[in-house]
């Protein structure tokens, strides 16, 4: 994992794990369900698409951490099975970008995690800063016990 925080109201980083019985097909599927989520991504409360053009979805989020409930506009693009990048300037955001890379292993899947934020807020983008390497834990668990649950 790296991380960077600079002064203000950014807040950047980002994981890579091996996955080694799952294919980037697979786990390109598991990251493109968007509406699925809510079941398993930490602090996901709602995740809905609103709007499909080919490969570009708008998603209706409702993220909360603690008492504190953030609902945004997200942009999905999906590059099957490569890649999904995850883009926002709504709610908390002046600008979010999430990046999913899958590469193929000699046996499964390479997975690439980048993401960089921009907050609106100083206070939440330190608040933010402060929780991001146990939130990125919590996010990788979760999507290597759901790729067990879906994939065996």
């Amino acid at each position: 994992m790296d991380h960077k925080v600079s002064a203000g109201t950014s807040v950047v980083g980002g994981w890579e794990l091996a996955f080694p019985r799952y294919t980037p097909a697979q786990l390109f599927a598991l990251a493109s369900d968007i509406e699925s989520y809510p079941f398993f991504v930490p602090g996901c409360v709602a995740a809905r698409i609103i709007e499909r053009r080919d490969n570009l979805w708008r998603v209706d989020n409702v993220f909360a951490f603690g008492p504190v409930r953030h609902r945004f506009i997200s942009h999905a693009e999906l590059n099957p099975p490569d890649g999904l990048e995850i883009t926002s300037t709504d709610g908390p955001w002046k600008s979010f970008r999430l990046s999913w890379q899958f590469a193929p292993l000699e046996e499964g899947c390479q997975l690439g995690c980048r993401f960089a934020a921009e907050f609106r807020s100083g206070v939440v983008a330190t608040i933010a800063s402060l929780g991001q390497h146990g939130a990125e834990r919590r996010i990788m668990g979760a999507f290597e016990r759901r790729a067990k649950a879906l994939y065996g």
